[in-house]
């Protein structure tokens, strides 16, 4: 047997995040893969006759064509289960394999303990790709000290301490309207909540990223007619996350 995949010229997205040799991706240049990564696993879980839960996202299964067009990829572990208007949701879920699976980094802790697996596993790992993408480093770096070594804690802690900025990718400060990244951090941050339940599905991240790239747009724009090599600068931006999500 022969699999024949199309060639995805540009690689991993997590190269281009951390990678060596290569250049910086512009914030909106992220912000359109983002997009079209949430489109892909949208329709996985509810363009098809029998949705699909892929198992496995990351930065490493998200690969871009020589147009910077992003792709999911590596369907191994995926599963499919049938619609809830099939049958109902509860029994569709117990003839579902719910072995953690995918990469440890990528998977909401209850999952790991041995809690339901949903779509709404996705939506966690999808959006620890989010904070991969705003902050440009791994989601585990052993190199940096114990409070800052696992992204979605440091993440966590950053948000709690009201010092969210720190995390933005040095190349990307100043270049974020700080509208877009209200929003942007809003529901990355909601799709990280332990409860699977309290998680946006992929076609609300959809639009709310969809709806981001918009507002940088339209800053952009009226930032060029003020000031051709002016910056968007942060004020004082005022978030929607719930403080009991504050805590570790």
């Amino acid at each position: 047997m022969i699999l024949v995949c199309k060639l995805m010229i540009n690689g991993a997205l997590l190269h281009h995040l951390y990678g060596s040799g290569y250049n910086p991706l512009p914030w909106k240049h992220r912000l359109k893969i983002c997009i079209g990564a949430a489109r892909g696993l949208h329709y996985l879980h509810t363009g098809v006759k029998h949705g699909v839960i892929h198992r496995d996202v990351n930065s490493g299964n998200i690969l871009l064509d020589d147009k910077w067009v992003s792709k999911l990829s590596d369907f191994t572990l995926s599963k499919m289960r049938p619609q809830p208007s099939y049958s109902s949701m509860s029994k569709a879920l117990e003839k579902i394999d719910s072995r953690m699976v995918g990469t440890p980094s990528y998977v909401g802790s209850k999952y790991t303990k041995g809690c339901e697996l949903s779509e709404k596993c996705d939506v966690y790992s999808f959006e620890v790709v989010l904070f991969e993408v705003l902050c440009a480093r791994p989601v585990v770096d052993p190199t940096l000290d114990e409070d800052e070594k696992f992204l979605i804690h440091w993440v966590r802690r950053c948000v709690g301490e009201g010092i969210i900025y720190n995390i933005i990718d040095p190349y990307l400060m100043g270049r974020i309207a700080p509208e877009c990244f209200k929003i942007f951090v809003d529901i990355a941050y909601c799709c990280i909540s332990e409860k699977g339940d309290t998680r946006p599905d992929m076609g609300e991240v959809e639009l709310m990223l969809e709806l981001a790239l918009e507002m940088q747009e339209k800053a952009d724009s009226e930032l060029v007619d003020v000031d051709p090599h002016g910056k968007c600068m942060y004020g004082e931006v005022s978030f929607c996350i719930p403080v009991s999500d504050y805590s570790l």
